[in-house]
Order: structure tokens, then sequence, then C-alpha cells
């Protein structure tokens, strides 16, 4: 005997949801737009040549139903060609020829304190109506979040920045000719310092992904150490902390760098040396500045170096002295 299905009902409702609804999520970002403006009617032309979607400016990991990671496509409800194209529009550019938006990346940097959140990092190239390179721009920005805003007001006013930005610096004609010579993607850094105090030496190790910097003048980065030093008395290794590094080009081939930090590990003593410890300076607690001259030119790839000084303060141990000066020679290797 067939069983009918009860009125009111639809087969479809008893269908299973397609994969994709349980492994990915959608944010629709909007963008507000002057209905008068046609982006088509901009002389400057956008190719968007990024491996996403047009629309698509990037993919994030969030929950749905609060447990189940899935993965969230910011959408935009229009291509983000045509984002650019109507902010020129909008601009009155007077120029001719293509704006290739090559990357495109939304990331949140955690490195430095005074510059926590999301950060847009991005590269673009400006070819002229003969399809002759004329610049290329490095981006590295970063948007105030209102409190309580959403991420789709949020996400739409970090990209309206970006085509503001780009639109500015188009008009100003602030060109660079000399093109980024390499792959624009996360670079490999990696440098240690070999400080030398009066009575021994203190090495600090430093590793970092981080996405090239050389068209800004100034620019702030962050990165954990890993700190040993030795003394005449004793030794000491730090775990953790994170170095907070102001850096500015002097020149094409010269940057200086000032950071400062605060250390946390544990000390070994020298026998003999001591009549009694106590427990607590077991415990390397320190903080420090230093600041650098460094040589790393402008598009740099392989070796660096740098020469400098450091001060440091011991709040434990209180058995050696608190205050530290000492000179310190930087090595590294920077591959993009």
């Amino acid at each position: 005997m067939a069983i009918g299905i009860p009125n009111g009902f639809s087969a479809d409702r008893f269908k299973i949801p397609p994969l994709e609804d349980f492994i990915s999520d959608t944010l629709q970002i909007v963008i507000p737009q002057d209905s008068s403006i046609n982006p088509e009617n901009s002389p400057i032309k956008v190719m968007d040549s990024r491996d996403l979607d047009e629309t698509i400016i990037g993919i994030r990991q969030t929950k749905k139903l609060k447990y189940i990671p899935v993965d969230q496509y910011l959408d935009l409800d229009q291509p983000l060609a045509d984002i650019f194209q109507s902010q020129f529009v909008k601009d009155s550019l007077d120029l001719s020829g293509t704006l290739h938006l090559s990357k495109l990346i939304l990331w949140t940097d955690n490195s430095s304190v005074l510059q926590k959140g999301l950060c847009l990092s991005a590269y673009t190239t400006f070819h002229d109506s003969l399809d002759q390179p004329v610049s290329d721009w490095i981006w590295e920005l970063r948007v105030k979040r209102e409190k309580k805003e959403a991420d789709t007001l949020y996400l739409g006013r970090v990209v309206q920045k970006f085509a503001r930005e780009q639109a500015r610096v188009l008009s100003e004609t602030d060109f660079n000719p000399d093109f980024y010579p390499h792959l624009f993607r996360r670079q490999l850094l990696t440098w240690s310092e070999f400080i030398y105090f009066e009575d021994g030496f203190a090495i600090n190790a430093h590793f970092r992904l981080d996405f090239p910097a050389d068209q800004e003048s100034k620019w702030r980065r962050g990165s954990p150490g890993l700190f040993y030093r030795r003394s005449d008395i004793h030794e000491s290794i730090a775990i953790g902390g994170k170095d907070q590094q102001w850096f500015q080009r002097l020149s094409p081939r010269w940057i200086t760098q000032v950071s400062g930090t605060y250390r946390f590990g544990f000390n070994n003593f020298e026998r003999g040396h001591f009549d009694h410890l106590e427990y607590y300076n077991v415990f390397y607690v320190n903080v420090s500045a230093q600041a650098a001259l460094e040589y790393r030119p402008v598009y740099h790839k392989g070796v660096f170096g740098g020469f400098g000084v450091y001060a440091g303060y011991n709040i434990l141990p209180d058995v050696v002295p608190q205050t530290e000066m000492g000179l310190l020679l930087r090595v590294g290797l920077l591959l993009p």
C-alpha cells in the first residue's frame, strides 16, 4: 500500500542540504554607491587578476551553530573592480590606463601592541594606455573599528578606504617606477643579535613571516625572541616576550630600528659565588631597549646586518647588577 505525503508538505522539505551548506558560509558586504555614477565611465580600467572570484575579498574561519568550524566567504555586493572604477569617476581622474589588482589579503595582525587588528595587505600596478608599466604600490592599510560595528559595515569601510587611497595616489601621480621584483607574499625574516657586555654576552634570536614594507618610510612590527644571557656568575634563558620594533628608512640602503621588550625566563648560577640564594632568584625578569643602524636595501634579498647599543634592567635576579649596557651586532637573512 502506497504511503501518501500529507497535505501542506513538500517533498523538497525532506531533501538533504548540499554539502557546501555544511562546510561554508557567506558574509554579504554592501558598499554604498551613488546610483548616478557608472563605473564604465572611468578612464582607468581595473583588471582584477586575483585568484578569488571578483566579488570575494577573502575567506576566513567562523563557526556555524556556535560549534562547527566552517569557511566564511567575504562577498561584496558588486565586483571589486567596479568599486575602484566608481571611485575614479567620483574623483574625476583624468588619467587613462589600466590598474591591475594583483593581490588582496585580509589578515589579523597581533604582532604589534599598538596596531593590533585587521590589516589589508595588497599589491597593485598601473599601466598607461600603451600598456607600459608606470608604477606599483605595496599596500598596508589599517582602519580603526568603531565600537560594536558589524562586520559587514566595517569590512565595507576597509574596502572603500583602499579604493580612496588608490585614487589619491593616482591623482597625485605619486608613482614608483622601480617595481617590486619579487612575488608579493609573506617573506621569511630571521635575525640574531649578538650583544657584548663587560661581564659576558647575550644572543637574541628572532623569526618572522612578514609582508614587505620596502615602500614605507616608517613602519612598526613585533616578534617574540629567544634570549640567552651569559655572565661570569650566571646564565639566563628567556622564552617568550614580544619585542616591539619601530623602523624608519634613512636612505635606499639604510634603516634604523628602535625596539623595547620585556622578558621572562629562568636563571642558573655558577657555584661558589653566592652564600645564599632566595628561591625567587631562579626566575629571570628583564625589560630592555635597543637602537641600531641596519644595512637593508630596498627590495633586498639575502643576508643583512647592523650594529647598535643595548640597555637592560634586571628585575630578577636581584643578586646580579640590575642595570646593564652593551654593544650589539645584528646578522639576519631575508627571503622574499
